[in-house]
């Protein structure tokens, strides 16, 4: 017996939906690592007093702004 069984056209269901959950899911991970590597630019200017204040040791900080901007 021959069953016949309908496919969808994957490209057609990726222009649909997928292309614009990729767009924001590639757009949220841009704004992340931007909003990233501002606050270890200001972390990286904070003196002694600051960083006591928030509890932040002075080799903390450096570990913290050595990373790269796409690393937690």
């Amino acid at each position: 017996m021959l069953t016949l069984v309908q496919r969808r056209r994957w490209t057609a269901e990726f222009s649909r939906g997928g292309a614009m959950r990729l767009y924001r899911s590639l757009l949220a991970g841009l704004v992340t690592w931007h909003s990233r590597a501002q606050q270890r630019d200001a972390l990286s200017r904070l003196d002694d007093h600051l960083l006591a204040d928030i509890g932040i040791t002075r080799e903390a900080q450096m570990v913290e702004c050595s990373k790269p901007f796409w690393c937690r």
